[in-house]
């Protein structure tokens, strides 16, 4: 009991670490200057989905290592550890899945694209959703705990076919290791990225080992239950926050622009994202059309994104290009404001309801466990 008040207290203490984070990385954060499609503000989601992602994986692991030692002795405690990090690592996938389809939606051009990685991940998902249908199936306690746990082992062949499929299928539109790594490697994103995975996957373990728990303390359960569903409200509040410009302001896609050679903007053209901008995710697709707007100022204004210029290919083009602004600043205040794409803000806030989530499940294994089967 004492050791379940502790877990339940570095809960608090982790998710309130994490809502500090969450917001650092969504308003704060680098991201690249450019990227091959779509606003590359989408690449924050670097810091949000890329955890939910790596934290699901690692407690799959703790669920199949747990079946693996329930097979060879027997104890119910492992079975109890199967069921629930089995159970919390469904809940942090599908928010894996939904997040990174959003990010797929800007920066693949659709929000599902049969990527290997991403298809594997969606056959995670289920691989372990049917470990919960054998395990209910089956009316026999004792060979319902059996039958699953070996399902649940044959399960994880899954989690290295995540990171394979791209390699299996010699294509994928997941960055590659190195692409990744080179942007990790940025003394601005890396310290932010490790915290994140670190926390995320804390929270992820916490939630994991209370699922598998016997008994909680009532207080410090309702305690817990309040600061969480304060977390997931705060982060519904923070997301839209940061979605303002969406409802209070017009906001454009960068098709064009004209920059000196000292990095100044004299000219920009326009997309609204209510005019097709919001399909314009590359420069192929970027021809002129009769929505566009075109601004030109004089004396020329500074680009929010340094260098100006990026060489990509061979070819020098204008960092602004593809980025999402708030025309509604452009025009009262002749400054440039980036945007975040939407999807950066879905993450966050599916970051705190996956939490909730994933602790109320927690009770109510917790809750079963106490029950003789």
């Amino acid at each position: 009991m004492r050791s379940a008040r502790v877990l339940l207290y570095l809960l608090v203490a982790l998710v309130a670490i994490d809502a500090v984070l969450s917001w650092y990385a969504a308003a704060e954060s680098a991201f690249p200057a450019t990227a091959p499609m779509g606003s590359p503000t989408a690449y924050r989601n670097l810091y949000l989905h890329i955890p939910m992602a790596w934290a699901s994986l690692i407690l799959f692991t703790v669920a199949t290592a747990a079946a693996i030692g329930y097979l060879v002795t027997g104890r119910e405690s492992l079975d109890r550890i199967v069921r629930g990090f089995a159970a919390i690592g469904l809940v942090y996938a599908a928010a894996t899945l939904v997040t990174g389809s959003a990010w797929a939606s800007e920066s693949w051009g659709a929000a599902w694209n049969w990527d290997p990685r991403e298809t594997s991940v969606l056959l995670l998902f289920l691989a372990y959703l049917v470990y919960f249908v054998i395990r209910g199936s089956i009316p026999d306690p004792d060979r319902a705990k059996t039958l699953s746990n070996v399902y649940a082992v044959a399960a994880y062949a899954m989690v290295p076919l995540v990171f394979m499929a791209p390699a299996f299928a010699k294509a994928s539109l997941h960055p590659s290791f190195e692409t990744a790594r080179q942007f990790l490697r940025e003394p601005q994103v890396l310290p932010l990225f490790v915290g994140k995975v670190l926390v995320v996957v804390a929270i992820g373990v916490v939630l994991g080992i209370l699922a598998s728990s016997k008994k909680l303390p009532e207080k410090e359960a309702k305690v817990a239950r309040v600061a969480l569903a304060l977390f997931a409200l705060y982060s519904i509040s923070a997301a839209l926050l940061l979605s303002a410009p969406y409802f209070t302001s017009q906001l454009g896609r960068v098709i064009d622009a004209n920059v000196t050679p000292d990095g100044m903007i004299t000219s920009l053209r326009v997309r609204p994202l209510g005019a097709g901008g919001a399909e314009t995710l590359n420069i192929t697709n970027a021809g002129a059309s009769a929505s566009d707007l075109v601004f030109n100022f004089n004396p020329p204004i500074d680009s929010p994104i340094k260098p100006a210029v990026t060489t990509i290919e061979g070819v020098k083009r204008p960092t602004i290009v593809l980025h999402i602004i708030d025309l509604k600043k452009l025009e009262e205040e002749n400054r440039i404001v980036i945007v975040n794409h939407w999807s950066v803000m879905l993450s966050v806030a599916l970051n705190g309801v996956m939490v909730l989530a994933g602790y109320e499940i927690a009770l109510r294994l917790a809750r079963r466990n106490e029950a003789p089967e």
